[in-house]
């Protein structure tokens, strides 16, 4: 029982009375003060809020292309067509039922730096 490994105790009574002695303990805590903050944290602020506002000229909007798969192994043209046509900056693949004995050059050019996550049972698997 959970209550057991807390207290050594094993009633729900006791439980409860552990856990709301942990809460009323946090509750008077002193506020965790946060580091100094880096300039460059600050500019990065300033930027994200200008190009959220339209300040920033000459830039574009960002174009993210989602994609449900469903196995991208036997999809490649048809994938690397939308890629062509959207010119996205992110493409987020879902169910893209990749394994680790396949390469990232075998499904994704060169031109992302890609990251997956690849389910280890039939199906499933995430690309970004």
């Amino acid at each position: 029982m959970v209550g057991s490994e807390f207290t050594g105790e094993t009633s729900e009574g006791s439980t409860q009375k552990h856990m709301t002695a942990g809460w009323k303990m946090a509750e008077s805590d002193e506020p965790i003060t946060k580091p100094e903050r880096r300039e460059t944290e600050d500019k990065a602020e300033e930027e994200s809020m200008a190009a959220r506002v339209g300040h920033i000229s000459g830039s574009k909007p960002l174009v993210l292309l989602q994609v449900n798969c469903r196995s991208i192994c036997n999809k490649i043209l048809e994938f690397w067509n939308l890629i062509h046509t959207y010119n996205p900056d992110v493409v987020i693949g879902t169910e893209s039922w990749l394994n680790e004995e396949i390469n990232n050059a075998k499904v994704f050019m060169g031109d992302y730096i890609t990251f997956r996550r690849d389910r280890c049972s039939q199906g499933g698997g995430v690309f970004i």
